[in-house]
């Protein structure tokens, strides 16, 4: 049987070489992915420093495809002036490093770029219910953020059922995306939960063949 809904995939260069960020872009492009996630974190609401507004800016510059930005900081509303003019097409930012979700959401948007809201594994669904009809995005988070190599956490599939319930329920045009864990033997069971988007990373970059690693994850969600 296949997939209940179309999906896409998102490759997030920050797994691919750090010395060589163009080459993860363009690895992401053979490879058949649809979007680049490029995760911003500032080494306080996460542990890890990863990249800046220039390497977003360049980044930008040298994709076709589109661009999200995942802001990991603890101060989203700084960001929104720094990336201004980028060129990204959607921004996330943290529902937990905010006091004002809404104004940051607003502020996102005036700016001509999709806002999202991201979620860490903690945080349960009913907590973006207000949200929900004035963005583009919900990241689900199926890892604690800025630790690469985790394992999917199983209650993953059930939160993003809870999700996909709520966004329905209340009209919301949101899309769900999967970020963290996300692998061949897995996805076509988050896609059946309600994902939307899933967030490759390790699962790209660590393997020997690219391409054919996303195809194999498009083969399983699709039921080729």
């Amino acid at each position: 049987m296949a997939a209940a809904r179309p999906f896409k995939l998102m490759a997030s260069i920050l797994a691919g070489d750090a010395l060589n960020l163009l080459d993860a872009i363009r690895m992401a492009e053979t490879a058949g992915a649809d979007w680049i996630s490029l995760d911003v974190s500032d080494g306080h609401f996460v542990p890890t420093i990863s990249f800046g507004e220039e390497v977003v800016r360049r980044s930008c510059q040298e994709t076709k495809l589109p661009v999200e930005v995942h802001l990991m900081v603890s101060r989203p509303d700084d960001w929104i002036e720094r990336m201004d003019g980028c060129g990204h097409h959607q921004m996330l930012f943290h529902l937990e490093a905010s006091q004002r979700a809404m104004g940051v959401v607003n502020a996102i948007r005036k700016k001509g770029v999709r806002p999202g809201v991201a979620i860490n594994p903690e945080t349960p669904a009913e907590a973006l219910i207000t949200l929900l009809p004035y963005i583009d995005s919900v990241c689900m988070m199926g890892i604690a953020p800025g630790f690469a190599g985790q394992k999917l956490l199983d209650y993953t599939f059930t939160k993003c059922a809870r999700l996909r319930e709520l966004i329905d329920s209340t009209g919301s045009k949101a899309t769900i995306t999967i970020d963290g864990g996300v692998k061949a033997h897995n996805a076509r069971q988050l896609v059946e939960a309600g994902a939307d988007v899933l967030v490759v990373s390790s699962g790209l970059y660590g393997s020997e063949n690219p391409a054919e690693s996303l195809n194999e994850i498009r083969r399983i969600v699709s039921g080729d």
